[in-house]
């Protein structure tokens, strides 16, 4: 099988409500796992601000290809979590995709 030459990065800032931290945290987590069974999603990470940004939170993701990302986005799990998560957010998530730059 080729490898895909174009993957797709993504990050995603969220912004958890600060008094529903844990229930945020522990959705995000739960989501995670679920997205990590998906052949096309190669890695996600919830990482949190440093010192005064400890209420914005990034999830880091890289996916297959857009594609992948695509049918991540379609699933069944996924639509759930969002719609679970989103009484728990204080604005909606940034959601910003890339691709890598390789040299020429």
């Amino acid at each position: 099988e080729m490898a895909n030459p174009n993957p797709l990065f993504l990050v995603v800032t969220i912004y958890p409500k600060t008094d529903k931290l844990a229930e945020a945290e522990a959705q995000l987590h739960k989501m995670r796992a679920a997205s990590q069974q998906e052949e096309g999603c190669e890695f996600m990470h919830l990482t949190q601000g440093i010192d005064d940004h400890r209420d914005i939170w990034v999830m880091i993701e890289k996916f297959r290809s857009r594609a992948d990302w695509d049918a991540h986005m379609a699933s069944e799990h996924n639509q759930r979590g969002n719609a679970e998560l989103e009484p728990l957010l204080r604005q909606p998530s940034d959601l910003q995709l890339f691709h890598e730059k390789l040299p020429e």
